[in-house]
């Protein structure tokens, strides 16, 4: 019984590392793709900020360029992209939040299932050191 449960035991442990492993790398990949939104992002702010910059030195000028309107446009579109990568970020962020607290409330249920496995192999353990000792009785 004690070789059964040491086999059990170790079955368990192998169970509950690879459900761990497999969170974390999941946990890694989106880890992964939050700091890729958020290269993205400062790559877009340094963007706008070049433009913004372009078009400030322009406004300054006592010529307006023609393309004045084109970079104002351009300016815009930079703003829509940071704002639907923002958006997009603290959707990853909820994301990962909530991955993270699946993540928790798995790794609980697995430990309660671990421990109601160990009662079980204890319970059984009583039970057939009862019978063991009823038969020597008799």
């Amino acid at each position: 019984m004690e070789d059964y449960r040491a086999r059990n035991a170790g079955r368990l442990r192998l169970d509950r590392r690879v459900a761990i492993r497999l969170v974390e790398g999941r946990l890694a990949e989106q880890e992964v793709e939050l700091e890729r939104l958020r290269a993205e992002v400062r790559t877009l702010r340094v963007e706008q900020s070049r433009v913004r910059a372009s078009r400030d030195a322009g406004a300054s000028s006592s010529a307006q360029p023609v393309g004045g309107d084109l970079a104002a446009g351009g300016v815009a579109t930079l703003q829509v992209q940071v704002e639907a990568l923002r958006l997009n970020l603290s959707r990853m962020e909820g994301r990962m939040t909530t991955f993270q607290d699946s993540a928790r409330d798995a790794e609980a249920e697995k430990i309660r299932a671990i421990e109601a496995r160990v009662q079980a192999i204890a319970d059984l353990e009583f039970l057939k050191n009862r019978v063991l000792k009823k038969r020597r009785e008799q």
